[in-house]
Order: C-alpha cells, then structure tokens, then sequence
C-alpha cells in the first residue's frame, strides 16, 4: 500500500522521470562573484549563460558561514540548530540511521552516486569509509578540509583507496586538483546508465589562491602574499590567481555541460550551482579586493549576509521551462527535500528543509519557511535568524545570558545591514528574540555554553 504523501511525491515526479542531479558545490565562492550577480573585474560567461536559460536565486542561503557544519545541513536537510554538525573539526556525519544523506536516499531509488573533490561528511579527518558508507557509490577526492586547502594535494582517495600524486608539493605540482575532479567527473558522466547524483565538491576559490598555471586573470593593482608562516601558498597576484580561479570553475562547468550533451543526458540533467559560504578574507585575498561579496556586509565566518547569502543557479531544460530570478528564500537545508520530490521518494520527516521544486518547475504551490534559522561556535559565538524581510543577528554569546546586542535590520530596504533598526522595533526584537531561542536544540558534540539550557 502507498502511503499518500510517497503517492503524491511519485505522480509529482513522474512528469520528469527521475532527472539526473549534478550538484556543484564551490567552496567560498561570494554572492558577487560571478558575472550574473554583479562581478565586474572578470567573466564566468557559461555560468551566466546557465542563469540566463535558467533561474538565478537571489536569496538562497549556504548552511552557515564556515564549511563542515554547511555541507551537513546540505546533506541531512537539517539547519544549524539541529544538525550533527555544527562546527568545523574533527566530526564526520553520524553513522545510520542517524544522519541519513541525500545520497543514501537518492541510491535506494536507483541512482547511482558519486562525491567527487572534497568531502561534505567527514569534516576534518581522514576516513574515506564514511563518505561510501553515507550512501556514495564512487568518491575520489580528499576527506579533510585541511587537505583542501592546497592545489597541489600530495595524496587523494580514489574510494577507500589513498592515491599519491606524484610530483605535487602542496604548493606546486603538475596536478592541479580542480582539473582532476573535472577529469573523474566528466568520466562518471560518460560510464553511467540510468539516473544518477553527482555532487562535485571544488575546493576552490578557498586559499591556497593559486590559479591553474596560465589561467590568472588579467586585474590592474594586484597585489603579493608572502606568508611568514607557510601554511597557505605564496602568491604572486592575488587578485589575479582569486580571479583566475573562479573563471576555471566557469570553464569546468562548461566541460561539464559538453560531458552531459555527449552522453544525450543534457535535457534531463538538473545542475544546481552554488558556495558552501560567503568569500573569505585567507591567503592573502580579502573580500572587497573583487567585491566578492559586495552588496553584502561581511564574509567567510560572519551571520551578516556577506557569510551566508550565495549564488545558486538552476539549469534543467526539461524541467525549468520560465526562466527566471526566484526570490523565495531557501537555504541548503531544502536541498534534500528538493531531490527527494523530484526522484518521486518520500521526504523524510523531522528535517527543517522545504522543497523547492514548484519554484523550479513552476508547478504547484511553493511553500514558505516561517523562519530560517543559523548558529555560529566560533569567536565568541553567533546566531541569527531570519523571518519574512526581516533579519535578527546576534554575536558575543557568552556563558550565563550575558549576550551581546542583538541587531534587526529590513532586508527589503537595507540589503547591505548599515541600519540598526533594534531600537525602533523593540516588540519584533522581543519576539525574534523568542523564535531564535527556540529555533535549537541541544547538541552533546557542540556545547555553546550561552546557548544551552534555553
């Protein structure tokens, strides 16, 4: 007997049979840096020609502000006051039926399933079992985001076997480790029959800020970054190589769609483009060096919408058919319930996420979220929430209630959160204030002493 909700789900999808899902998930990415939302210093010419046959979010929203924690709400459909993760380190998703993924869910209905660059499940360690036991067929990459931050990896994981790249010194090399994951993936493309999800994890524009050799842009003012302490590499021209990279993301996208249309998948393939969280300021590069984030206030590590808001483009021919710029607020937490109506499964209960799928197709009604919801342990702690046009954030959480200010600002009037409007709207303050206390639960792996017990 079909239960009616999975009946439902099923006849939603049937009109697409099972699309193929490639998800691209760039790491530090900001809202400003592409051409389609505003970058003016170089060009992402097939991103923007993506958005244009397709729609461009423009306030779609990354798990929270740094990586681990991110990727967790993306995988799990689980927002920050709630995930396993919510914080970077040495914490890899909870083994099933826990945490259970996308993938795992996506594989029980036939696809079949890749994670190919940097791990989204196990955080800061070494352990390629885990991202195959979280419901991946194929993974070839690296599993801590440490190992990220170099374009020159000593080492990869093709599966559970480590693969030394010989000739890569962390800082140089001959095997750039973008390129390698465009190679795995345009292979994966062409071996697989039947549906499948791709998600394709880049670590770059995130430092080490080194282009493909050859491939910086051409940017007047540029600048040098040579470390004392040799952690991310030295530079020459750090806007150039910032740049450089993210026009080579544009290029491998456009390797992927000729991957895609070679193997008479292109129409049926939803490609889903975004950043793990706002531009960061490491390595050398700062946000405003390209208006990276720009309008945004903040970056990498901030609630402001400089650390969260980030591109996402859709692009599926035979499933978007009015492009467009949705302006319904979504966030990486409705990527799961997204990809389960669309493959025709049943969308598992107590997850924060909503699909967006009627705003994809353009069918059926799209529901809302009453609020969505982030929290931040790092640097004193941080959390903010957002209801309708209006944002609530609040930094300084500090054992015993003794929290710093909180600030409100209309995002329909002040994208840019210059004005305070916490004084003006001291009932909205008070009431946001309650929702935001509400908003967690408790999390025995990350203990915000301001926060617990509320």
């Amino acid at each position: 007997m079909i239960r009616p909700l999975a009946f439902i789900l099923l006849l939603a999808a049937s009109a697409f049979a099972k699309p193929n899902i490639l998800f691209i998930i760039t790491d530090d990415l900001g809202y400003g840096d592409l051409g389609c939302y505003g970058q003016k210093h170089f060009k992402t010419p097939v991103l923007d020609g993506l958005a244009k046959n397709g729609l461009r979010f423009t306030d779609h929203y990354s798990g929270t502000t740094v990586c681990a924690p991110s990727r967790c709400a993306l995988m799990t459909g689980r927002d920050t006051g709630h995930a396993s993760i919510r914080g970077n380190g040495a914490f890899t998703l909870l083994p099933d039926p826990q945490d259970p993924t996308i993938a795992s869910m996506l594989k029980s209905a036939g696809y079949r399933t890749a994670m190919i660059g940097k791990s989204c499940v196990t955080g800061n360690t070494q352990d390629p079992k885990v991202v195959l036991n979280k419901g991946f067929d194929v993974f070839y990459g690296t599993t801590s985001h440490v190992d990220g931050h170099w374009r020159y990896p000593e080492f990869i994981y093709d599966q559970a076997e480590k693969v030394t790249l010989k000739g890569n010194s962390l800082h140089d090399g001959d095997q750039y480790d973008a390129e390698l994951y465009t190679k795995r993936a345009e292979k994966f493309i062409a071996e697989t029959e039947g549906p499948f999800f791709l998600l394709l994890s880049y670590p770059i524009p995130h430092a080490s800020v080194l282009a493909p050799k050859g491939g910086e842009a051409d940017i007047p003012n540029d600048v040098d970054y040579m470390p004392k302490k040799f952690h991310y590499s030295q530079v020459k021209g750090v806007k150039g190589n910032y740049g450089g990279m993210v026009m080579a993301i544009d290029d491998y996208v456009g390797r992927l769609m000729k991957a895609l249309e070679s193997k008479g998948v292109s129409d049926d393939t939803l490609i889903l483009f975004t950043s793990d969280n706002g531009s960061h300021f490491e390595g050398g590069y700062k946000a405003q060096m390209l208006d990276s984030n720009a309008p945004l206030r903040g970056g990498k590590r901030d609630l402001y919408e400089g650390g969260i808001r980030v591109p996402l483009i859709a692009h599926w021919p035979n499933g978007i058919k009015t492009p467009g710029e949705p302006s319904h607020p979504s966030a990486f937490w409705d990527f799961m319930p997204t990809a389960c109506e669309l493959a025709g499964i049943e969308v598992p209960a107590g997850i924060e996420g909503i699909s967006y799928a009627p705003t994809l197709t353009g069918k059926g009604e799209q529901k809302k979220h009453e609020y969505l919801y982030w929290e931040f342990h790092e640097q004193g702690g941080r959390r903010a929430l957002r209801v309708g046009d209006w944002k609530l954030v609040q930094y300084g959480l500090k054992p015993g209630g003794k929290f710093g200010k909180p600030q409100l600002f209309d995002l329909s009037k002040d994208i840019g959160e210059q004005n305070d409007l916490a004084a003006k709207h001291a009932d909205r303050v008070k009431e946001m204030m309650s929702t935001m206390d509400a908003a967690r639960v408790e999390s025995p792996r990350f203990k915000q002493a301001g926060l617990d017990g509320l």
